[in-house]
């Protein structure tokens, strides 16, 4: 008999990363990028086309069309995700 005493199984390795941590992380970094980038260049052009002045509120039409083109990309990524076979 030795005497080492023995882990439990679950115990011994822990588990590796796996590609679905990776993919939240990435996604996570990028979208805080992009959305960085996305209020720099607001407050940049509004500032310049402004005269230093507060931008007009954001109107209903304009947000509903951000609001589309942002699902269309989702769609578009969710998509990769499906691989070449499957896409239409």
């Amino acid at each position: 008999m030795s005497d080492k005493p023995t882990l439990p199984p679950e115990t011994i390795a822990a588990p590796r990363r796996s590609w679905k941590t990776s993919a939240y992380l990435l996604g996570s970094l990028l979208g805080a990028l992009f959305g960085f980038l996305s209020a720099h260049f607001y407050a940049r052009s509004a500032e310049e086309n402004n005269s230093g002045q507060p931008p007009k509120s954001i109107s209903t039409a304009d947000l509903f069309r951000l609001s589309l083109a942002a699902i269309a990309l989702l769609r578009q990524i969710s998509d990769l995700g499906a691989g070449r076979n499957a896409r239409r």
